[in-house]
């Protein structure tokens, strides 16, 4: 008994021992950055449906191409570094982005056979306004860390690891045609025509990648570090489910429509790269 409560004593000291020289060689760093972020978000989806008319036997088709681009924009990140030696670590990074949306769309073209006092068609292309919108990209990172010296108080640091991407975003104008066919008097038909600019979002989705990034830092003081990095964060495609938003001037139920469009989803490739400007505390 008292053989074992010895040696469990000496183990205790041991680990002591070896522990205080590497708590001291332990660094600790937090912080944050502004970024400028250039997404690889570049889509497209075809719209393709039967507009609904009331008022009689009908045949219709509507088809468009709408295109969805990320622009350049600006983030957020926040970083959390645990060195050991001042040589090697981990580190924990999150980023945010709110990217604005645009892309040329295809003309709307809209063709509807119907019969009054005999067989009629009614067809119309129109030019369609470009795209517009915003989505937000949020990156949760783990990474293994190096850190090279390249001179007096200023060090390259070498990082990558993996990254769960998460995105969603909201976007219009996607169309929606709908006819009613009235027969007022005997002799007399009048067809009433419905169009709507739609707005749509996407996701949200979450899916895992990796990222791998370098890093110029400046020892402005023991404490104080500033650093200017750049870095890649790569995810393969997702499906984003689209779904139908409310919005001023839409007077039809959202559900019939969705329905009625078929609404599928977006493919979108959530990567991304970023430059990034940092202040950092150590210790």
């Amino acid at each position: 008994m008292k053989t074992s409560r010895f040696a469990g004593i000496l183990t205790l000291v041991a680990l002591l021992a070896f522990a205080g020289p590497l708590a001291a060689q332990v660094r600790v760093e937090f912080g944050f950055g502004w970024s400028l972020v250039a997404p690889t978000f570049n889509s497209s989806y075809v719209s393709q449906f039967s507009p609904p008319m009331t008022g009689g036997p009908y045949e219709s088709s509507a088809a468009q191409t709408i295109n969805v681009k990320g622009k350049l924009g600006y983030g957020i990140t926040g970083m959390f570094n645990l060195l050991f030696a001042e040589t090697f670590g981990v580190q924990l990074l999150v980023d945010y982005s709110r990217p604005s949306l645009g892309g040329a769309n295809s003309d709307y073209t809209v063709t509807l056979d119907y019969v009054t006092f005999g067989p009629r068609t009614y067809t119309k292309t129109d030019a369609w306004p470009h795209t517009r919108g915003n989505f937000s990209e949020t990156t949760y990172s783990f990474n293994g860390l190096v850190r090279l010296p390249v001179a007096q108080y200023l060090t390259l640091n070498l990082s990558g690891g993996a990254t769960s991407f998460y995105l969603k975003g909201k976007a219009m104008p996607l169309g929606y045609w709908s006819f009613t066919l009235e027969n007022p008097e005997p002799d007399t038909y009048q067809l009433s025509i419905k169009t709507y600019q739609l707005v749509y979002d996407f996701g949200p989705q979450q899916k895992w990648g990796f990222n791998v990034g370098a890093e110029l830092a400046f020892e402005v003081t023991r404490n104080i570090i500033v650093g200017v990095d750049a870095r890649w964060y790569q995810c393969g495609k997702l499906e984003a489910p689209m779904h139908l938003v409310a919005n001023e001037g839409l007077t039809d139920p959202l559900e019939p429509i969705e329905t009625t469009l078929g609404l599928g989803s977006l493919t979108i490739n959530p990567s991304f790269f970023r430059a990034c400007a940092s202040l950092r505390f150590a210790f």
